[in-house]
């Protein structure tokens, strides 16, 4: 169940779970900390999304305003990872 009382939809908790990994990533390459590693992990999830055809782009992009909408907090950050993630994504 969403928090906003919407029904999840299918697909929306690997959305979340992929952006928790992300954000931690994000935190290491800032921190230093195994930062190479980070940032190649980084860009494999990126060149992986640029993969999708443009129907499950539009629809990875859809999840993700989803869950945006869902966490306020955070809804900056993940309507502009698509941006920030590079050409590939």
């Amino acid at each position: 169940m969403e928090e906003d009382g919407g029904a999840a939809f299918p697909g929306d908790e690997v959305v979340r779970a992929l952006l928790t990994a992300i954000a931690t990533l994000e935190d290491l390459v800032s921190v230093g900390s195994d930062s190479n590693f980070a940032l190649s992990t980084l860009e494999g999830i990126a060149h992986e999304l640029g993969g999708m055809d443009a129907a499950e782009g539009r629809r990875f992009v859809a999840a993700l305003e989803r869950v945006a909408v869902a966490e306020p907090d955070r809804a900056a950050w993940i309507r502009g990872l698509p941006v920030a993630l590079g050409p590939d994504c």
